[in-house]
């Protein structure tokens, strides 16, 4: 009988792990849908090196507005071409998805994985 309760426990215990989700992001969850409304540039102004975008908070975005920072893995779109970060500009809508975890200042600081420019 001790055996079937404790087996009982173990596999609530494991279902009840399993069940829960703490709300974190996952791999594709859009972290900002905005207008970029800044660019950074490294200090010779040849590279771009960040963005800050800005928009409204929706059903499937978790901020209004970042500082995006632009490195060598950061991915950007325009449709299904893959785009180099000199083609960003003033006024574009994008999507932003983080790559690991983001500062929460305001506005929301972190590293972008993906861009995707909305057309």
């Amino acid at each position: 009988m001790k055996k079937v309760l404790i087996l009982g426990l173990v596999l609530i215990f494991a279902v009840a792990l399993v069940g829960c989700n703490n709300g974190e992001a996952t791999d594709e969850t859009i972290g900002i849908r905005g207008e970029i409304t800044e660019i950074y540039t490294s200090e010779d102004g040849l590279v771009i090196t960040g963005i800050l975008v800005e928009g409204e908070v929706q059903e499937d975005t978790m901020y209004d507005s970042g500082n995006i920072t632009i490195d060598e893995n950061t991915q950007i779109y325009m449709g299904e071409q893959e785009i180099s970060p000199d083609q960003l500009d003033i006024g574009l809508m994008v999507e932003i998805v983080f790559e690991g975890p983001v500062a929460e200042s305001y506005p929301v600081q972190g590293t972008a994985k993906k861009i995707t420019i909305i057309e």
